[in-house]
């Protein structure tokens, strides 16, 4: 899953516009400067919207986790791991037992105990707001501290996945209370963390502070002070970077990245291939589409997309190999299901189609549209890496294998509203549209949960499916995955529900996106299937 390059060859060009400006201006600069050598610069993509660790927040995810711990961690592939539990255990089917690790203490001192884990997971599935854990914290009935090193959760129906969920949730102390609020936690009152690091300040629109914990019960740091400097645009990143203002950036596309050939070697990139998956929803609830017509564009009496051979010709007219060569330049990796290679629930049998025209023309032939039909294709132009540019080249392929595709993209704020209640009666407004979606626990079974399955909305299935589609057979595996609590079975449950809904083209995946980090020659860069940034897997690179 990891790919590691070092740029140490003269480039043939730059192919990005801002590559070239970043080194035009800045190559005499490379390597010249650097922070103190105990002290870390990151340049970071976003800054942090909340300071209290229980507000959903992917940056906050990412920042604060140098701060706060959970009791389940995971590892760089997104695989379950000890963080604050040492272990756990099913105790029955919705009874499990977690023994914390004893010694641990908060950076006020305080020692860590099974009444501070109870207090941070009630706190979390209580929290006032919009953006919360309350999702994934859904199944817990009740948590009860049954020894000061012993933490016992209820659900209320079997969880499979109840460690990874219960791992979301930072650790805090109990001595809090239940009025400690988010301000408390913007000034450092309330930021009190097991973590390696603890917070030092966060000073909004620049940079967010840590200084390493000296008490931290783990491995110890090699960084006194760590830095986040929030810099939005990736060529203000990679100035910083040249300039040595930061030693490390994130979010560098391989356009960037290989402007930095040009450093010989002084500038080095790592990357992985992330959770994050673009994909195709395909209008399937609505006999008539509203974006869909014959050539002469006039309004077809049935609807296309709710044949499974058509939905199969769209999906092989598509050259993913094209697209990740072409368009996003090495910064994805083709696609067949919704979670890559390495995670949990991956299937080996559902590869990535490979673009075949002429097969996608004959498909559509079989299902009665042997001179294809029109469509059109909504995509946002700002959320995801190469989004407006990848569906234009969909809009390309898709014409050519018989479907004339018009793409039309919009800014995700207003494209996301129409994707999801913009058409009439309130349901999604476009016929076939472009989204994204992330397994952020390494396991298949939430994105099947979320985008295969059939909408239910008092049980909280479907929720990111929002196409319609509803296949008994894919919602009978997905429903047994949810209720195995064995392991091995639970995957084998999993694979089999990739493989029935790829064969129904339920989804057309596209592509996972990748993650690149770029880093100063003398450091050692970790990546992560997350696309997280952590100080902790940044370290001195070993001398020779």
């Amino acid at each position: 899953m990891f790919q590691q390059t070092k740029k140490t060859t003269p480039a043939r060009g730059c192919r990005h516009p801002a590559a070239a400006l970043v080194i035009a201006a800045l190559l005499a600069l490379a390597g010249t400067g650097a922070a103190r050598a105990a002290d870390l610069r990151i340049g970071y993509k976003a800054e942090i919207s909340a300071a209290d660790p229980h507000v959903l927040d992917a940056a906050g995810r990412n920042l604060w986790g140098h701060v706060y711990e959970t009791l389940v961690g995971l590892d760089n592939a997104l695989h379950p791991v000890a963080q604050l539990a040492a272990s756990w255990r099913q105790l029955d089917a919705r009874t499990w037992e977690f023994q914390l690790r004893p010694g641990v203490r908060f950076s006020n001192g305080e020692p860590f105990t099974a009444e501070d884990a109870r207090y941070s997971i009630e706190r979390a599935r209580h929290l006032a707001g919009a953006r919360t854990f309350r999702t994934y914290l859904k199944s817990i009935a009740d948590v009860q501290a049954t020894g000061p090193l012993t933490l016992r959760v209820v659900t209320r129906s079997p969880n499979p996945v109840l460690p990874q969920n219960v791992g979301l949730v930072a650790m805090l102390p109990r001595s809090l209370g239940d009025k400690v609020k988010e301000a408390d936690f913007a000034a450092g009152r309330a930021a009190i963390g097991t973590g390696p690091y603890r917070f030092v300040s966060w000073e909004h629109g620049q940079q967010l502070t840590f200084a390493r914990n000296p008490s931290y019960w783990g491995a110890p740091q090699p960084w006194d002070h760590v830095i986040f400097q929030f810099i939005a645009k990736e060529p203000a990143r990679a100035s910083a970077l040249l300039s040595g203002l930061v030693d490390v950036i994130d979010a560098s596309s391989a356009s960037i990245a290989d402007a930095f050939t040009r450093t010989n070697g002084r500038i080095r990139t790592v990357s992985a291939t992330s959770y994050m998956l673009n994909y195709l929803q395909l209008d399937q609830a609505r006999k008539v589409s509203p974006y869909v017509s014959d050539n002469e564009g006039r309004p077809l009496a049935a609807n296309p997309l709710r044949d499974v051979k058509v939905r199969q010709a769209i999906s092989v007219a598509i050259d993913r190999d094209l697209i990740a060569a072409r368009v996003t330049k090495g910064d994805s990796v083709p696609a067949g299901q919704l979670v890559p290679q390495g995670f949990f629930g991956f299937a080996r049998a559902v590869a990535a189609p490979h673009g075949d025209a002429a097969l996608a023309r004959r498909l559509l032939a079989e299902a009665g549209y042997p001179s294809g039909f029109r469509l059109t294709l909504h995509c946002p132009n700002d959320r995801y890496l190469n989004d407006a540019k990848t569906c234009e080249a969909i809009g390309q392929m898709l014409t050519r294998a018989g479907i004339r595709t018009e793409v039309r993209t919009l800014p995700y704020s207003v494209y996301i509203t129409r994707a999801t209640s913009g058409g009439e009666g309130g349901k999604p407004e476009f016929s076939a549209f472009m989204l994204g979606i992330g397994a952020v626990s390494g396991d298949s079974l939430e994105p099947l949960v979320a985008a295969a399955h059939s909408q239910d909305k008092k049980a909280g299935l479907g929720a990111n499916n929002r196409s319609g589609y509803a296949n008994p057979g894919v919602d009978a595996l997905v429903d047994e995955a949810m209720r195995t609590m064995d392991p091995p079975a639970r995957e084998q449950v999993q694979r089999q529900a990739a493989v029935t809904l790829a064969e129904d083209v339920g989804v057309v995946p596209l592509h996972h996106l990748r993650a690149t980090w770029a880093y100063r020659n003398g450091l050692s860069v970790t990546p992560r299937s997350d696309g997280f940034t952590y100080a902790m897997n940044i370290r001195p690179a070993a001398r020779p």
